[in-house]
Parts: C-alpha cells; structure tokens; sequence
C-alpha cells in the first residue's frame, strides 16, 4: 500500500487493485475534493461533511463492519468521538490492511481509547492519528498518549495547521506535536509505501509527507 496527504484528515490509501480515500471534507475547507468515481471514500467521523465527496465515490463506507476493497481488506470499530458524551459513538476506526501489514486511521477520537480500538490498532505497522486539538481533536498530548498505547511502527500525523485550508477552530501546528512526542523526523516525504517490517530499529517512527494538491 501506498501512502498519501491532502490536508486535514484526507488521505489516499492505493493498492493494485483498490484507491481509498479518507475523510474527503476539502471542498468545505476551500480546496478541492480528491475523491474519484474509482474510489471508496472512509468517512470517520459523523461531523465530517462528505456529501459532495460521497457524490463522487463508488462507494461510502461510515459505519463499523469488515469490508473488501478490491486487495484491501477493511475493518472498523465504532468508537467515541472526541466532542461525544459518555453514552454517543459517532466516530469509527478503520483499519486497512494488505499483505499483512496495516494501516489504522483514529480520526477525530475521544482521547480515552476503548478495548476495541485498543484491539484492533495494537501493533498497527502504520498510525494515522490527528495532532491539531484546541477541542475538535485531539492535541499533542492525546495523541502521543495513543500512540504510547498502540505501539506502532510508523506515525503519519494529520489535522494540523496548515496554510490554504480552513478548519471549525485553529489548529496547532506540527511542531507541538513533535516537541511532545520526542518522535523525530530529517524532512517531510511525498508519499508512504507501507510494508510488512516497517521499522527495522524497534522504536516507532515519525513519517510526515508533503500536502498535495487534487
């Protein structure tokens, strides 16, 4: 699988015979949406405004199950989103996986990670976890907390400010995030192609790619 970043939660996750899209809100936060009819768009979130996206995809996923992406293999838990109360679930996990390695993508989660969540992502090869806080997700702090909780391999941070994008409340920027979890990276990549040995040093590593443009 191969790894790449559009701006707040959106990325794109291909194989050879599958292209998913996550959380494909950019047409409301003045970009443009990535999603394509070839697509499945993952939606993570109740909040996350995917009509438009959702028009453009073959196929929406929003809710828990198992699911077949073409070479994909897909599963999702549903989880308490970070604004829901004690009793609300509104957002879901989804995990991603081929060829025996996985990529998990919290999204805007409660900070407190369920047994399921914890289940499904432990030891996760890839972590796709949101770093922008200031109440809508989680913050530095959260996130750090969950990967500590996950162990994964690799961690590619999402939600953070970023120029040309709009977002419901300010965003941290990146660097709160890597000054809290003492995860280091030399320079931003353009893309992430996932394999079964991630990390060959045992130690979780940090992956930041480059924005792109749809």
């Amino acid at each position: 699988m191969e790894i790449e970043f559009y701006g707040a939660n959106c990325f794109k996750i291909k194989s050879k015979q599958a292209s998913i899209v996550i959380d494909d809100d950019l047409d409301t936060r003045g970009s443009k949406n990535v999603t394509k009819d070839k697509d499945v768009l993952v939606v993570t979130n109740k909040s996350i405004k995917h009509d438009k996206s959702s028009g453009l995809a073959r196929l929406t996923l929003e809710s828990a199950g198992e699911f077949e992406v073409g070479d994909i293999s897909v599963q999702g838990v549903q989880t308490r989103g970070h604004l829901d109360t004690d009793e609300e679930q509104t957002a879901t996990v989804f995990q991603c996986t081929y060829g025996g390695a996985s990529v998990t993508i919290l999204g805007h989660i409660h900070p407190d990670l369920s047994d399921e969540v914890q289940e499904l992502a432990g030891g996760t090869d890839v972590l796709i976890v949101p770093v922008g806080g200031n109440g809508y997700t989680l913050d530095a702090t959260g996130a750090t907390k969950a990967i500590k909780a996950i162990e994964p391999d690799v961690v590619i941070p999402a939600y953070y400010d970023e120029s040309g994008l709009t977002f419901e409340v300010p965003t941290a920027p990146l660097d709160d995030f890597v000054k809290t979890s003492g995860l280091n990276f030399e320079e931003k990549s353009d893309s992430h192609k996932v394999g079964k040995t991630s990390s060959e040093s045992g130690q979780t590593q940090l992956v930041v790619l480059e924005t792109k443009k749809a």
